[in-house]
């Protein structure tokens, strides 16, 4: 999705799972075990050194209700927007709602429905950048959480930021203008908040 030569225009194998299940979502199929073929979801993850260690599938296996590979299985909480969401994610899959609601109101807290965005973590003041991943990852778990209000406003945000060629790029400034390329993780997730 981004230019010839740019970072984000690398094949990521975790990209490619979480593609997969966007294809499954949306009824593909057929396009969804294409790239399984190619790219099975347990092959290691390419995205290095950052992912050195972990499986395509360990992170995003929970956004299709697989718990087994999640590499943050059992954990309560964390420090980082993404992976506070995608706990929050696990453990309703495990049927914990209470722990899910936690980890959603701590997410709640530090959303901004004016500017659409969450409060930087660590990673993200680093950067001083808000990515729009965890936007959109904020967004499917509104809708799982079932708070249609905040899911409206994520959705409106995300209609808004999508770029003219139609993906998303990977983040906003601090005035909310576009930063970066668009890239296959954050179109993905985006899209996904965006389904009914």
């Amino acid at each position: 999705m981004a230019e010839q030569g740019h970072s984000e225009h690398r094949v990521y194998n975790q990209s490619q799972y979480l593609l997969s299940i966007l294809f499954k979502k949306v009824g593909r199929n057929d396009l969804a075990q294409k790239i399984r073929m190619k790219h099975p979801p347990d092959e290691p993850d390419n995205d290095l050194p950052r992912r050195k260690g972990h499986r395509s599938n360990d992170r995003w296996c929970i956004l299709e209700g697989d718990i087994k590979p999640f590499y943050l299985a059992n954990r309560i909480n964390s420090s980082y927007n993404d992976e506070k969401a995608l706990i929050a994610l696990y453990w309703l899959e495990r049927n914990r709602r209470q722990a899910a609601e936690r980890l959603w109101n701590d997410l709640y807290s530090r959303y901004d429905p004016v500017r659409g965005v969450l409060q930087m973590d660590k990673a993200d003041a680093e950067r001083n950048l808000y990515p729009v991943y965890k936007i959109a990852l904020f967004g499917i778990l509104a809708k799982r959480i079932q708070n249609m209000e905040v899911l409206a406003n994520i959705q409106k945000k995300l209609v808004a930021w999508q770029h003219r060629s139609g993906g998303w790029e990977t983040d906003r400034k601090i005035d909310l203008t576009p930063d970066g390329v668009a890239n296959l993780e954050t179109t993905v997730l985006s899209t996904m908040a965006l389904l009914p």
